[in-house]
């Protein structure tokens, strides 16, 4: 139940993100995406992020790891986050690395 909350405010935490950077850098997002799908190999389930443009694409995989955690990159490598806050703060030095924030 604990992790479950995490998970939650993730999502919530996510959505507010791409909302505040569409408000701020709209007229460099023409759009977003905000997914959630499940890796057979890994069997775990991923949270897919896309910010576009017409000149380029971010995109980032937070994946909930079965252990309890997430981990965030591109293709299930990257830092490994407890909470849902230090998830954000990883998943915005992201976006900030790719210039979108």
């Amino acid at each position: 139940p604990a992790f479950h909350q995490e998970y939650c405010q993730l999502v919530e935490g996510i959505s507010k993100l791409i909302n505040r950077l569409a408000k701020k850098h709209g007229e460099y997002i023409a759009y977003s995406s905000f997914t959630e799908s499940y890796d057979r190999a890994s069997k775990e389930p991923i949270l897919q992020m896309v910010l576009g443009s017409h000149k380029n694409e971010f995109y980032l995989h937070i994946y909930i790891s079965k252990g309890g955690g997430f981990i965030v990159g591109k293709s299930g490598v990257g830092p490994s986050a407890q909470t849902a806050a230090q998830a954000l703060t990883l998943i915005e030095q992201e976006i900030h690395h790719a210039g979108w924030l």
